[in-house]
């Protein structure tokens, strides 16, 4: 998938703060119900910037959540009915997302500059 510039600014956001303590439950779920539940924790983070950004957190969310199972953050395992179910790794997971942050321009932009995440949204969604 690919992101359009304010997608990728709202998953940078996210991953660089409010992602760090992510934290889900060791259960089983299905793809769709984790990218409801990271579409609504981008959502939580980026509420100060506006509707347009809280339009994005749903492609944030699906890119994020595809990009962390294929590096390992959920192992999978497929179900009787044919699906595939993800179950949260929490030691893999820290590691993970540093990298991620790590290869984001993004996130290293706005770790070199103060200000970057409410100019960089407000010149978004203006």
């Amino acid at each position: 998938m690919s992101l359009t510039d304010l997608q990728a600014h709202v998953l940078a956001y996210y991953t660089s703060g409010h992602g760090k303590e992510l934290s889900i439950t060791t259960r089983w779920y299905p793809h769709a119900e984790l990218i409801m539940i990271i579409d609504d924790k981008i959502g939580v983070a980026v509420r100060k910037f506006g509707r347009k950004a809280a339009r994005e957190t749903r492609a944030a969310a699906t890119e994020f959540v595809d990009t962390m199972i294929a590096q390992g953050a959920w192992s999978t395992q497929a179900n009787d009915f044919g699906g595939n179910m993800h179950q949260f790794q929490a030691d893999k997971f820290g590691g993970l997302l540093a990298a991620f942050n790590a290869s984001s321009p993004i996130v290293q932009a706005a770790a070199a500059n103060d200000t970057y995440w409410a100019d960089k949204f407000a010149e978004l969604t203006a």
